[in-house]
């Protein structure tokens, strides 16, 4: 018989018979639940003829030694499966591995493009299931709001009291088009293109008005036909499972309306290796969503940090490992950082010195070449679909995504700007379906010509004549790569408040320019403690001061990342030093310090720091013995000529964290035999120049 097993996971289908044993039966469902879901606990494991707490439900123990016959199940019926995501151990130590799933979709990929199937009503969420989906906290307070536009009595117009209101006062709508002409708004913010669409129905209520207002666009072919006239595709195709044909216009909304960087600093972080090396850099954006008032109804993406994944730069691209392999442990990090921090979006250099003036950057992107090239902007759907918009709104239960593409080049005076965008609905639906590929020509999409067994639909795209009429061109084979993507403003807040304050810990995955290890650790925390007599690994003794510095240092994303995935801190303590890291911007959380202090792995820490203080080299920073790091099972370089030793690394992030010079002699020739900055182009130069490579000037200025 055929049994319908619906579960958190979704819904599936299963064929057993009457003898089936109750363990063969339990396994059969659980296999239903895909890998990449979360676990389930076993004790938690319950089957019900209803859903929720109102049908008679039975845990997996009662099947035990039962054959489904005599559990009187008839074909077709409908149970329920629910159950608990298996929970970490707190007292474990994760390193590199989430201890929480976060699944998602898979990441096509644009280089490879295919035909892609997609089964009937791909993805369909029952209605009654939407009710599961987590929207972001944005989301619902826009849903709360009636999102009208108020406007002031008008002095010219309005004929009525202070009290009254008429046409010319009275509120307007998020998603008037005069408002959005006079303000110079190009494209409606994501809730007010909803209410737009919503603003058609009916406000009689009915089961029709309840349905969700948006509707995914799919080119894929769906296989199998719904019709069951012929084989499945490549065997046969028609009408009623081919994709229809592509109109491509300009997108009138925009899932977000503005990318706001936290401090400076994320910026000027990035821009240094891209300075040291001469390659060009990518990394992901570490941020979350909230209003922006600037818009009606408008979301903007606030970046607090950035994550560089593993990569290998070039003088005019780079290679990045694809899948990122840490996101799901990032995420879970950020995450205890504070209330929806997540990965939102990606940032890269492309940077070209100017061959007239080596000091100023290439102007190259602009209307007359190309804002982003077709590859980019394939890539840009492709991060997109892997991370959709979970939204109650899309029967899906997903729509489209907030994952923004911000770039890093030269600007029209020289210097270097910021250009954000997002790939359109549009664009994402033809990446998974494998219609478009890149192009020589960086500012046009090219349409994929099908091979043996594939199919491509035709592809249109419409825009105003020197007439001012619309016509509609067809893309034979190539059509402008605006018609895939909207822009984003960006810009810095007026009063900079931060979530991390600190920068001094370097950064990951930059082999060759500075390695994150346990010995800068050591040596940054050793020097704020060595300014006060106290009892290293006393904290009850430490003055206010120390603590404030210790707090403030502790506040750099590259630190708090780097501890949780070193295994010294448990799984408890490591929430703990998220929330110590991020204490000053929730005031009522006022213990989270003292919780890190009193635990396990921070007095690991200092009795390391206590440890080191019998060897202190000349120029103040502090080296741990390695002793000490193999007995605690830490990973640290011992060979003979590495780069273990502080004293030789003057002029590096580390020195520069701790504010002090070296002293003595020690200190000077450590300065001369390392890299050197020009001070003229910043270009730095190999050890013992005295002339800059590049401009040629003297680098003692």
């Amino acid at each position: 018989m055929l049994l319908r097993i619906r579960s958190p996971a979704g819904t599936a289908r299963i064929t057993v018979e009457p003898t089936t044993s109750g363990e063969d039966f339990a396994q059969l469902m659980l296999d239903t639940i895909p890998n990449s879901d979360a676990r389930p606990d076993p004790k938690t494991l319950k089957l019900s003829n209803q859903p929720g707490a109102g049908g008679e439900s039975v845990s997996f123990d009662a099947l035990v030694g039962r054959t489904v016959g005599d559990m009187g199940f008839s074909h077709g019926d409908l149970l329920f499966l629910s159950y608990k995501a298996v929970t970490a151990d707190p007292q474990s130590h994760p390193t590199t591995q989430a201890t929480t799933s976060q699944p998602h979709p898979a990441q096509p990929d644009p280089s490879h493009p295919h035909t892609h199937t997609d089964p009937p009503l791909p993805n369909t969420i029952p209605l009654t299931d939407l009710s599961n989906v987590k929207e972001a906290e944005v989301d619902l307070f826009w849903k709360s709001q009636n999102g009208k536009i108020e406007r002031k009595r008008d002095p010219t117009f309005c004929r009525h009291g202070d009290k009254g209101m008429c046409d010319y006062c009275m509120p307007l709508e998020p998603y008037d088009a005069k408002y959005q002409t006079e303000h110079q708004i190009k494209h409606l913010s994501f809730h007010a293109y909803l209410r737009k669409l919503l603003s058609s129905r009916p406000p009689t209520s009915s089961s029709a008005t309840d349905l969700p207002p948006l509707d995914p666009l799919s080119l894929s072919v769906l296989n199998p036909c719904p019709t069951g006239s012929h084989a499945p595709f490549p065997g046969g195709i028609c009408s009623t499972c081919q994709p229809s044909a592509v109109t491509l216009q300009s997108q009138t909304f925009r899932m977000v309306d503005h990318v706001e960087f936290a401090s400076p600093t994320i910026i000027d972080g990035i821009l240094s290796a891209w300075r040291r090396t001469g390659t060009q850099r990518i990394a992901f954006l570490i941020g979350k969503w909230e209003r922006y008032d600037k818009v009606p109804m408008g979301v903007k993406t606030v970046v607090e940090a950035v994550w560089e994944p593993k990569q290998e730069g070039e003088l005019d691209g780079l290679t990045v490992e694809v899948p990122w392999e840490d996101e799901e442990r990032v995420s879970e990090i950020a995450a205890w950082c504070d209330r929806g921090l997540m990965v939102v979006g990606m940032i890269y250099t492309d940077l070209t010195p100017s061959p007239e003036d080596i000091t100023k950057s290439l102007y190259k992107r602009h209307a007359q070449s190309y804002t982003a090239s077709s590859l980019e902007m394939l890539l840009s759907a492709a991060y997109q679909i892997s991370h959709p918009l979970p939204t109650k709104m899309s029967p899906t239960g997903h729509f489209s995504s907030r994952f923004v593409t911000c770039c890093l080049t030269g600007d029209q005076d020289g210097g270097i700007g910021v250009l954000a965008w997002q790939a359109s609905e549009h664009a994402e639906a033809m990446v998974k379906a494998g219609i478009v590929e890149a192009s020589v020509d960086p500012g046009v999409v090219r349409v994929r010509k099908p091979g043996p067994g594939e199919y491509v639909p035709e592809v249109f795209y419409s825009y105003k004549n020197e007439y001012n009429l619309q016509v509609k061109m067809p893309a034979k084979p190539t059509f402008p790569v605006e018609y895939l993507f909207v822009n984003i403003t960006h810009g810095f807040p007026v009063d900079p408040s931060p979530l991390f304050l600190s920068s001094s810990f370097p950064t990951e995955n930059r082999p060759g320019l500075h390695d994150q290890s346990m010995e800068i650790v050591i040596s940054q925390l050793s020097a704020i403690l060595l300014k006060s007599d106290a009892e290293i690994t006393d904290t009850g003794t430490w003055p206010g001061r120390i603590k404030k510095e210790v707090e403030k240092w502790l506040s750099d994303w590259h630190l708090v990342s780097f501890l949780c995935m070193q295994g010294m801190f448990s799984l408890a303590e490591q929430k703990i030093l998220c929330r110590a890291a991020t204490a000053h911007a929730h005031p009522k959380d006022v213990n989270a310090l003292e919780e890190l202090f009193a635990s396990g792995g921070w007095q690991t820490l200092l009795t390391i720091v206590d440890s080191s203080r019998s060897v202190q080299p000349t120029n103040g920073f502090s080296n741990p013995p390695f002793s000490a790091f193999g007995a605690l099972g830490i990973d640290s370089p011992a060979e003979a000529g590495s780069s273990t030793n502080l004293s030789g690394l003057a002029g590096s992030s580390a020195e520069t964290a701790l504010g002090g010079t070296s002293g003595g002699g020690g200190g000077g020739a450590a300065a001369s035999s390392g890299p050197r900055e020009c001070p003229h182009c910043t270009f730095v130069n190999e050890p013992g120049s005295r002339d800059c490579d590049i401009c040629g000037l003297p680098l003692d200025g």
